[in-house]
């Protein structure tokens, strides 16, 4: 029998729970990045109640890192008599609340250790003129040089932090602006993983570029009720993927037109007593002009890549915790499509739920992940299915429109011949025709416009002629419909690297083939009996193959065929180009 009660062990077999160095180290890969990590001090100045809210990173002399990232606000501030305690592991005044946007009381510190390996904490409170400082600092813990947090009185704001704590709606005695009445600074310090280059890193600028971004959704609802972030001095503006906010970027591009995106359907799902509010849109038409546009371009062809309706976003879903978010991406399973649907990245989804439903999104403390568990998910899918599909549709019914008053306004072929434009700027000029003199560019013209039996008596006769006069001159291939007799499929002609086809419309191709493919395109195929619809996509596939035959038959015709070798190459160079140009979307 020992000396010892049975459940106390003697001193040398005692151990800390914590082994504070190591146990901080291995934090560092919590699973923040820059995104991420920034969003915890951001999260806190806005529980603080602060209106300005201000990001500075401070980069390496050769600016191929950031050294430190500073966070400053004009917030309530902290209470001194608890600073020391704000980098402890596990504190917060908001522990296991439900209303903010906090919760862990791990988050500035594992945002912090994510980036580098030191965090400064400068605050000031309004009734109170000094400013309290309190620190930790990995290298010291790990030294023994620190073994505690502690609160200090500080000279005054840091060097770096002291122009972002200025009040320019306020003046001192000379003039110059006042400092905020109170606030708080937080730095992240000895920053070691923010850096640019390499063969697989991503550039600095681009880091920055990613965090505005996020700054601008993440906290679009904050930003549209008045507050004011600041990333590198410059204003960071709100982006709402379901573009019913306003947007100041897009009011000052577009003014006096408003474009907004269009509810489609919008509902409260009950889940154990609380709202989960879910809303789907279509972004803008003015943003999605036609099949093809990509996101990359509005309805006047200005770039709109900064909008962010590009292929990276279809099928993301914008999911909302007390009204910040905290997810935006592919959820697996809930969208049918998902990314392979390019029609999705035009269709907002948002969901947004109160802190109370953590649980059932599974919501982790780096506020990156909300995927619902999966009887949530199943019933947000089913929901989803009507308003997404109806959606898509509505995307594409105005498309279809569109591309049928384009085809009115502009000619049959107008799509192609754009497409045809489009892809040109990468392929090489024709040789064909180089020394086509004006006037015979001018007979060719004017035989083209006789061919088409233009009636001089019809009304709009002259905007008719007009028309083929600007395609004959800026198209590099101008597509005509014309009909005569014979065996000929085509007509070209060279003009100075440009050509115009003139497609003999009597031809059994175009009569049997084309002309059905062309009123199922404009009119739709629901007045066909499916049986009837497979015939056609039938017809058109042996008539791709027999075009094709074809082809090889009439080069048989000649006794020498390495003449058209380069024929063959040129034509399937362009036939590619064209059809990737098409079909990019």
């Amino acid at each position: 029998m020992t000396a010892s009660p049975l459940f106390q062990s003697p001193e040398d077999f005692r151990g800390d729970l914590i082994q504070v160095d190591t146990a901080l180290e291995s934090m560092r890969d919590a699973g923040f990045d820059l995104t991420a990590a920034a969003g915890e001090p951001l999260d806190n100045s806005i529980e603080a109640d602060a209106s300005v809210l201000r990001v500075q990173p401070v980069y390496s002399p050769d600016r191929k890192s950031i050294e430190e990232l500073v966070f400053a606000d004009n917030g309530t501030g902290i209470d001194p008599a608890i600073l020391h305690h704000v980098l402890s592991m596990g504190y917060s005044t908001r522990y296991g609340e439900r209303k903010g946007l906090g919760r862990f009381g791990v988050g500035l510190k594992l945002a912090g250790l994510s980036l580098g390996e030191r965090i400064d904490i400068y605050t000031k409170r309004a009734d109170d003129p000094r400013i309290y400082h309190s620190y930790f600092d990995l290298q010291e813990i790990r030294a023994g040089k620190q073994r505690y947090t502690s609160t200090a009185i500080a000279q005054g704001w840091p060097d770096v932090a002291a122009p972002l704590m200025q009040d320019p709606t306020r003046k001192d005695g000379n003039g110059d602006p006042a400092d905020f009445t109170s606030g708080t600074v937080v730095v992240f310090g000895k920053i070691d993983r923010l850096n640019g280059g390499g063969r697989y890193g991503t550039a600095l600028p681009e880091k920055v570029q990613d965090l505005r971004k996020f700054i601008a959704r993440a906290y679009r609802k904050y930003l549209d009720t008045g507050r004011n972030i600041e990333l590198q001095g410059k204003k960071v503006t709100l982006h709402d993927p379901l573009f019913l906010m306003d947007n100041p970027r897009i009011i000052e591009r577009y003014k006096p037109q408003d474009p907004r995106g269009t509810v489609v359907e919008e509902a409260d799902l009950l889940v154990d007593g609380q709202k989960v509010h879910v809303t789907v849109t279509t972004v803008p038409a003015e943003f999605r002009p036609y099949s093809g546009a990509g996101g990359n371009y509005d309805v006047n062809g200005q770039d709109i890549r900064d909008l962010q309706i590009n292929h990276e976003n279809a099928g993301k879903v914008s999911v909302l915790r007390n009204g910040r978010e905290i997810y935006y991406d592919i959820i697996p399973k809930l969208i049918e499509g998902g990314r392979t649907d390019k029609v999705n990245r035009y269709v907002g989804i948002e969901v947004s739920f109160p802190a109370e439903l953590d649980e059932y999104f599974q919501v982790r403390h780096v506020k990156r992940g909300a995927e619902p568990v999966n009887k949530l998910r199943e019933e947000l899918r089913k929901w989803l299915e009507r308003p997404v599909r109806n959606a898509r549709r509505e995307v594409r019914e105005y498309w279809q429109y569109q591309d049928v008053k384009r085809r009115v306004e502009q000619g049959e072929h107008a799509g192609s011949m754009g497409v045809a434009e489009a892809a040109e700027a990468r392929l090489p000029k024709g040789q064909a025709g180089r020394t086509v003199s004006p006037v015979q560019r001018e007979e060719v013209t004017q035989q083209t416009i006789e061919d088409l039996n233009l009636d001089p008596s019809e009304e709009g006769y002259a905007a008719r002629v007009a028309q083929v006069r600007e395609l004959i001159e800026t198209k590099p291939v101008s597509l005509l419909d014309l009909a005569w007799p014979g065996k000929e499929l085509l007509e070209i002609n060279h003009l100075n690297g440009a050509s115009v086809v003139k497609m003999n419309k009597r031809h059994a191709f175009f009569r049997d083939v084309y002309a059905p493919l062309k009123k199922v395109a404009d009119e739709g195929a629901d007045s066909m009996a499916p049986e009837d619809v497979i015939d056609l996509a039938a017809r058109a596939r042996d008539a791709i193959d027999l075009l094709l035959m074809a082809f090889a038959r009439a080069e048989g015709m000649h006794p020498d065929t390495d003449q058209f070798d380069g024929l063959r190459s040129y034509w399937g160079m362009f036939t590619d180009a064209y059809l990737k140009e098409r079909f990019k979307d």
